[in-house]
């Protein structure tokens, strides 16, 4: 778009934006703009191990049974789940080896 037809539609933004405008209520504010850049104020090492160390205590950890209960059950998930692409492994192995017409590679040298 050229910036004379991005000029005609934000004057008629404008325009119908202060035609729709509702006494009493304020406009929405919008914080900064594109040129201005904010400064950051430096923190020293000393005051960011003391923010690192004040949030970690706002955090709710896991208790010691949770963690193992948790563990346990990841655990069982990936035996069974070792032992179900065992068996569909074997079974594809067995039905390719026994009704295609090829040779299989067997680990019985």
């Amino acid at each position: 778009m050229s910036s004379r037809r991005l000029t005609v539609l934000s004057e008629s933004t404008a325009k119908l934006m202060a035609k729709n405008k509702k006494p009493g209520v304020k406009a929405p504010v919008l914080e900064g703009k594109a040129d201005e850049v904010k400064k950051k104020k430096k923190t020293s090492p000393v005051e960011f191990v003391q923010q690192v160390r004040n949030e970690g205590s706002k955090v709710t950890w896991t208790s010691r049974n949770e963690t193992m209960v948790s563990t346990i059950m990841v655990l069982i998930m990936v035996a069974i789940m070792a032992l179900f692409f065992f068996f569909v492994d074997q079974g594809l192995r067995f039905s390719v080896c026994n009704f295609l017409p090829i040779e299989c590679a067997s680990s019985d040298n």
